[in-house]
């Protein structure tokens, strides 16, 4: 029993002077909810760290409403806090984003403990009264939002020290005066064939953003509003058409109220400059028929006789030249001749662009001309033609070169060519006219 006693007494003194937990680090923004002066500061406060040595942050806000003129380092535990560096990273009006990135360090020390200020944030008022602006240190859930890093600290060993950073908000002008107030829950209907991240704003002030499943509906969350009417907005980025997108609705609130703002739907097919080629075989052979794209080799296809080919959709940048050169060629088998047929085109939408291919048949073979030559009888002493040889003469021309030959020239025949028949015809004679004086003289033998 008085070792149970001991070991009791042990744990129990153990309990009493073991280390209390370590409080929590948070970094937080010391501001008003309303600003009536056009200059204000922001102090950047920080609690329960331990041995901070340098760290960085970034802070967004609307620059329709507030812009940031200067940044200042604290100070903590009597240490100066340096600002190494700060910059404007992004600042959009039409999106209602502005991001500055901090860099900080105390300088001539491992580490400073406690509570403190990091920085000192120095902002105009660019609005007008009752607009507001987030102020938002720690990055929201908006995947969309490029530029914005979440916060940092390290050590003087340069590990790492975690922390929860809390944002704020702030409007322009004194507090609204008190009124009758409503419930208004907000769902977001997302019409869009993506996921989308959806910022929702009330009055201009920021209240929350959520990921929208695609086609779905989602409750946002209830605000209590005053009644009357009100503006809600809702922004979101459309990865298919890289574009940022904003939708204002006007709603006079009072009790308790529901209502739905949608997105609207956006593909990547909105902002496309297409052209989709056919060609048409007018020809009676197949053919294979080659397409060319501002003088580009894109495609060939076989394509039937009196058949449409389909030669797909060619997509054209933006910032391209609209006027756009199409060709088509291909060989014809029965005139084994190549032949080509260009079309020029605007493209500055998606439009269809259809080319014929013509019919081309071998020409039909001209036949070849034989003159008949009339000749008149050579009177000869002793010579006498019957009916039978005249006929004869008449009827069996004299073999004449094909003029219009593949393998051989046309010749210029100005008044030659007419003579040869002619010539032939009389040689015939002169050689018939022999032969008969030969046998005459070998019958008086």
């Amino acid at each position: 029993m008085r070792l149970i006693t001991i070991i009791v007494l042990v744990l129990a003194l153990s309990a009493s002077i073991a280390p209390q937990a370590a409080a929590e680090t948070t970094v937080s923004l010391d501001c008003s909810d309303y600003i009536s002066e056009s200059k204000f500061d922001v102090e950047i406060e920080i609690s329960g760290v331990e041995e901070l040595d340098s760290g960085q942050f970034c802070l967004l806000f609307d620059p329709n409403v507030l812009n940031v003129t200067d940044v200042t380092g604290g100070s903590m535990d009597g240490k100066d806090v340096a600002i190494g560096d700060w910059e404007l990273v992004r600042y959009h009006t039409t999106q209602g984003i502005g991001i500055i990135r901090v860099v900080f360090n105390i300088p001539g020390s491992t580490g400073v403990s406690g509570s403190g200020s990091l920085a000192t944030i120095a902002f105009e008022v660019t609005g007008n009264d009752s607009d507001c602006s987030p102020l938002n240190i720690t990055k929201p859930n908006t995947l969309q939002i490029t530029g914005f890093e979440n916060g940092k600290l390290w050590d003087g060993e340069a590990e790492e020290i975690s922390a929860v950073w809390v944002n704020s908000n702030v409007c322009i002008g004194g507090p609204p005066m008190r009124a009758q107030t409503a419930r208004v829950t907000v769902f977001v209907m997302n019409r869009d064939d993506d996921s989308l991240d959806v910022d929702l704003y009330i009055d201009g002030q920021f209240k929350k953003s959520d990921s929208v499943s695609k086609n779905n509906k989602e409750e946002f969350s209830s605000y209590s509003l005053d009644e009357g009417t009100h503006t809600f907005e809702i922004r979101w980025y459309d990865p298919d058409t890289d574009e940022w997108y904003e939708k204002y609705e006007e709603y006079s609130v009072s009790g308790t109220t529901a209502l739905t703002l949608m997105t609207d739907e956006h593909t990547d097919e909105d902002n496309k400059i297409s052209a989709s080629v056919y060609v048409t075989n007018m020809d009676d052979d197949n053919l294979d028929v080659y397409l060319y794209l501002d003088s580009m080799y894109k495609k060939y296809k076989s394509i039937p006789s009196g058949s449409v080919g389909d030669y797909g959709e060619y997509e054209f940048e933006i910032d391209e030249y609209s006027l756009h050169l199409f060709k088509i060629e291909w060989l014809d088998p029965d005139t084994e001749i190549t032949y080509e047929k260009v079309a020029r085109e605007y493209v500055t939408s998606e439009m269809a662009v259809t080319m014929y291919v013509d019919n081309h048949t071998v020409p039909e073979e001209i036949p070849t001309v034989v003159p008949t030559a009339s000749v008149s009888p050579v009177s000869t002493p002793g010579l006498t033609r019957t009916p039978a040889q005249t006929a004869e003469m008449h009827t069996t021309p004299t073999p004449t070169p094909n003029l219009l030959s593949d393998t051989q020239p046309a010749r210029s025949c100005a008044g030659d060519c007419a003579m040869e028949p002619e010539i032939g015809g009389v040689c015939t004679l002169v050689a018939f006219v022999a032969v008969l004086f030969v046998l005459m003289q070998i019958r008086r033998i």
